[in-house]
């Protein structure tokens, strides 16, 4: 097992990363420290309530329409999502939304996919989602916390495997690169990497699905989180 103190040097190692990152971006040293400062007493804070398990509004609204290509009340003959009503409090999207997300949350989220226009409205007023894969829209509230969440759980990720030596139960963790990739490629480079990670994505996501407790069995069954994480990147041109 780690001690505090190397996982105090593991974090803070990951700290100066960001700490780099925000100066090459021409951010304010000033204000940087404003940020540390703040993002640390909202961790510290006391009383500070157990992280919850409920995912970003954008990640769930992803699980909607993961699910509703892939749910067999809510797929046509074709395999295609079927057409769902909503007039606004009720219809047969809701009915998706709470088996999903849960009740409780069911029309914050439809209401999500509405503002976000993820939903395509088709002329007899019912709804079909417009993709199935769910891209982020800017830099908002939620696209803080899913950056903060992935890098949260890289980290983990890592100490976890860390700590036993990178033998035995250990979780995949795994990184390809070249130094110097000529700049003419890197469209291709997207391209080939988005088409294989889709699919490595959602070979995942389907056997997880399979898998995924149901609400009813939540309390009787122990469980935990588990999912990966998967994503392409390319340093700043250099000769």
């Amino acid at each position: 097992m780690l001690t505090k103190s190397q996982h105090a040097r593991y974090f803070g190692g990951t700290v100066a990363a960001v700490c780099d990152l925000m100066r090459t971006s021409g951010i304010p040293e000033t204000v940087a420290r404003q940020e540390f400062l703040a993002a640390i007493e909202r961790s510290y804070a006391k009383n500070i309530k157990r992280p919850s398990r409920q995912a970003p509004a954008i990640s769930r609204c992803a699980d909607v329409c993961t699910r509703w290509h892939l749910e067999k009340a809510f797929v046509d003959k074709d395999g295609s999502p079927r057409p769902l009503t909503w007039d606004g409090k009720r219809g047969s999207l809701l009915k998706l939304a709470i088996l999903v997300v849960g009740r409780s949350s069911s029309h914050e989220i439809i209401k999500e996919l509405m503002a976000r226009k993820l939903l395509k409205k088709l002329p007899r007023g019912s709804w079909i989602p417009k993709s199935k894969v769910i891209a982020p829209s800017g830099l908002d509230n939620s696209q803080i916390l899913r950056a903060s969440t992935m890098i949260g759980r890289l980290l983990r990720t890592i100490a976890h495997n860390t700590e036993l030596k990178y033998r035995g139960d250990v979780l995949f963790e795994v990184t390809a690169q070249v130094p110097r990739l000529p700049s003419s490629d890197l469209s291709a480079f997207k391209r080939v990497t988005k088409a294989q990670g889709l699919i490595f994505a959602k070979t995942v996501d389907d056997w997880l699905e399979s898998r995924n407790l149901r609400k009813s069995r939540r309390k009787k069954v122990r469980s935990r989180e588990a999912g990966v994480i998967a994503f392409a990147f390319h340093e700043p041109s250099f000769r």
